[in-house]
């Protein structure tokens, strides 16, 4: 027995130790930024043998990338500059924007450091080291630096206040017949969505670990212990479903209650859960949510969204998209969203995996959808009545479509919904739902899944949704654009931004 309690020890630390040894993303940029400027200090010309030997060269801790940059992705990077790129100064792009109008710039080589945990290696700092023609220059020459800035961004702040933990409201004497089996629904369903959760914990757990480290981010399991986080994860949205509906009393008639409870029915719910709202108000509060392996609030990366919808009409638009003068408008734009204020608030999707999209589909639970809708109403000033439009990606679009159903209960509207490349199942009570998604076959086999989803339940737990298809058919697109990664995010590779989707169809919430 001793024997066999030690050699499960000694397995547990060979497999937990070097994740241990590998967190070289624990205050990286810190690291690099404070190596830059003893660099700068000592009042010498940067140059890429002077960086390569004070910030490391090819290795373990110090992963480096070398590449070229596409020129033509410059006017990106200018417009991006202070919003999800931080320069070193504010001409960095301008400069080599001058060298290249002027043709002496040959080409620009990248020197990317990665300091961040995603798996794609991503957030890295980079420097643009040129080269040139005609000029009289040999050595190359080294313009400046940036990084990538990830986070979740809001527009505004909200100030809801705390409501009480007990929120049944007795408003007549009918309500001393109906609270009582309000209560015992909510329990129903609360104790349902704490159980499925609780279940979903251990596989959460497994795939954060092991599935996602090793298959998606390149990683050894235990790097960040990202299993144990996903999997207390789990257990927290399943106390917020549990208690959430005893905080938000919808004040909902017997039918309706025993509607919802209906809509708990595994797979098919939400078909007898289908409330329709037809009349409409105008939203001024958008909340966002991103898709699956979204790390901490610190790595959830939705700076980009924010800007983009916060100053209409964005120009995130690969070269060959036409784009407008920031400050300008186009009336089918704006005539349902209150532009002159519009409040943007991302919803973080903390250590999110496959499970939650499968328990989601299944209608095991849902409780990221109700950690989703406490965070709206519970903490951001949103009231029965109010109307509020809903944005996601991948993943989050699954998120929506729950949490759409959850704030209709609360007697808030859902206006419009907009998803990107996403699975979607189960009837929301909201006018506009559109689901946009690769249009080339065999691409994006998240875009696939969608479509198997529709098929074989022909459209039947998908009723109000529309269905919309990138047009690149019709007008030629690079595909680096399209590829299925978070619109915003950046390769810190290539400095390639994958925005195709975010400029071309997030568009729609401002229609």
């Amino acid at each position: 027995m001793i024997k066999t309690k030690l050699t499960i020890t000694i397995i547990l630390l060979f497999i937990i130790l070097p994740g241990c040894l590998a967190r070289y993303g624990e205050k990286r940029l810190d690291q690099l930024l404070k190596s830059i400027n003893d660099l700068e200090a000592s009042g010498e010309e940067l140059s890429e043998e002077k960086i390569k030997e004070k910030l490391g060269k090819p290795g373990f801790l110090k992963p480096i990338y070398e590449r070229n940059l596409d020129l033509s992705f410059l006017d990106n990077l200018k417009r991006d500059s202070g919003v999800s790129l931080i320069p070193n100064r504010a001409e960095l792009y301008d400069d080599m924007l001058m060298y290249n109008t002027n043709g002496n710039l040959e080409s620009v080589k990248l020197l990317s450091y990665v300091y961040d945990r995603m798996g794609f290696e991503d957030p890295s700092l980079t420097f643009y080291i040129g080269s040139f023609k005609g000029t009289g220059e040999d050595e190359p020459k080294v313009f400046g630096w940036d990084y990538v800035e990830y986070g979740n961004k809001n527009r505004c702040n909200f100030n809801g206040g705390e409501k009480g933990f007990i929120n049944y409201k007795i408003d007549s004497p009918a309500d001393y017949l109906r609270l009582p089996y309000t209560f015992l629904i909510d329990t129903v369903i609360g104790l349902k969505q704490f159980a499925g959760e609780v279940i979903k914990s251990p596989i959460s757990f497994l795939e954060a670990e092991f599935i996602e480290n090793i298959f998606v981010e390149k990683k050894i399991p235990f790097y960040k212990f990202k299993g144990f986080l996903a999997a207390a994860e789990d257990w927290r949205n399943g106390v917020t479903a549990l208690t959430y509906r005893y905080r938000v009393d919808g004040n909902q008639g017997v039918l309706a209650t025993t509607q919802n409870l209906l809509g708990e029915v595994p797979l098919v719910g939400s078909f007898f859960d289908q409330w329709y709202r037809k009349d409409s108000g105008t939203a001024n509060k958008l909340f966002l949510t991103r898709g699956i392996y979204g790390g901490d609030d610190s790595a959830q990366n939705m700076t980009l969204w924010v800007h983009y919808l916060t100053n209409p009409p964005v120009q995130e638009c690969p070269p060959d998209q036409p784009t407008r003068q920031s400050g300008s408008t186009i009336p089918d734009e704006t005539n349902r969203v209150d532009t002159n204020n519009p409040c943007v608030k991302v919803i973080p999707y903390r250590y999110g995996g496959i499970v939650d999209f499968f328990w989601a589909v299944l209608n095991l639970s849902h409780g990221y959808a109700y950690e989703m809708a406490s965070e709206i109403v519970l903490k951001c000033d949103v009231h029965p009545g109010d109307s509020v439009l809903l944005g996601g990606h991948s993943g989050g679009i699954q998120r929506n479509i729950a949490t759409a159903r959850i704030l209709h209960d609360d007697g808030i509207k859902v206006e419009k919904m907009h998803g990107i490349t996403g699975p979607a199942l189960g009837y929301a009570p909201c006018d506009k739902i559109k689901v946009v998604l690769n249009s080339k076959f065999a691409q994006d086999r998240v875009s696939e899944i969608s479509r198997f989803l529709r098929y074989i339940f022909l459209d039947s737990l998908t009723l109000n949704i529309d269905w919309d298809y990138d047009n690149r058919k019709d007008i030629p697109k690079d595909d680096e654009y399209y590829k299925h990664r978070t619109p915003g995010f950046y390769d810190g590779k290539t400095r390639l931004k994958y925005d195709g989707f975010l400029c071309d169809n997030f568009k729609y919430l401002f229609k």
